[in-house]
């Protein structure tokens, strides 16, 4: 009997004096990924965030940067134990060079389109400890992001009334998943149309990115323009503003964003 008391106040004490696991201090490096940790429920760990991830969960948080300029000394001065992001993180050596300084980095998403964002929460929610939520969140947004009927609509998505998006980018995915065709289809990247070219490409869709409308004039101005005006889009009134989150990332948010599209 005393042997057993004795064995299990020793056992309490050894539990008592070792050290809890110390919680990781996170930077997040861009929005779509920021995005997945504040729904993991991991938002606490983070110390550091780059100026694009602005949720209300991330603003105890420290600027490290903007997503399309880091700088690997700047995130290093948060003292992070994991760097995630996206390959939205640009310059695209970021992660080398951070791993060069001695700091923990993973690119968690490789696809320039995004494709591959369903992987990227459950590869989150492994790093952060939440891998039964991860596999979760992932398997629901992949339901809901499935691919809709073909509906023969032609789309131009836009940065700022000039420059389009076509294959191998975010908004190429977010148009095939609407179930449209992406009438730059044939370009690859992002490139700046001349004035003819809208004509030719005759969209029926045209998205503009919000925060570029002192650029572009917004959607009713740039439905004026003659080109534009000779477009079924611009004929249809079908020139709309999103903004360049939601036109030009796939984030847990694209589901809702795909079937906007496919209702215009």
């Amino acid at each position: 009997m005393h042997k057993w008391v004795n064995r299990t106040l020793t056992l309490a004490a050894l539990s008592f004096t070792l050290p809890l696991q110390a919680a990781e201090r996170l930077v997040v490096v861009s929005s779509d990924v920021a995005e997945i940790v504040v729904a993991l429920g991991a938002a606490g760990e983070v110390v550091g965030r780059d100026r694009s991830s602005r949720m209300p969960e991330l603003a105890h948080a420290g600027e490290i940067g903007f997503v399309r300029s880091l700088s690997a000394e700047t995130i290093a001065r948060a003292r992070p134990t994991l760097v995630l992001g996206s390959a939205a993180a640009q310059p695209p050596g970021i992660w080398q060079q951070l791993q060069r300084i001695g700091v923990r980095a993973e690119e968690v998403s490789l696809a320039e389109d995004g494709s591959d964002f369903a992987q990227a929460i459950q590869r989150v929610g492994t790093l952060v400890g939440k891998p039964a939520a991860a596999a979760t969140l992932a398997r629901d947004w992949q339901t809901k992001m499935g691919t809709r009927p073909a509906n023969g609509r032609r789309y131009l998505i836009s940065y700022d009334g000039a420059m389009v998006a076509g294959s191998g980018t975010p908004a190429d995915t977010l148009i095939r998943a609407a179930g449209g065709v992406n009438a730059a289809g044939q370009i690859k990247g992002y490139k700046t149309l001349s004035r003819e070219a809208w004509r030719t490409l005759a969209p029926d869709v045209i998205v503009l990115a919000a925060h570029n409308t002192p650029v572009h004039g917004g959607a009713a101005v740039f439905a004026r323009r003659p080109e534009i005006a000779a477009t079924p889009a611009g004929k249809a009134g079908n020139v709309v503003e999103l903004s360049a989150r939601d036109a030009m990332m796939v984030t847990l948010d694209s589901p809702a964003v795909v079937e906007r599209l496919r209702r215009l």
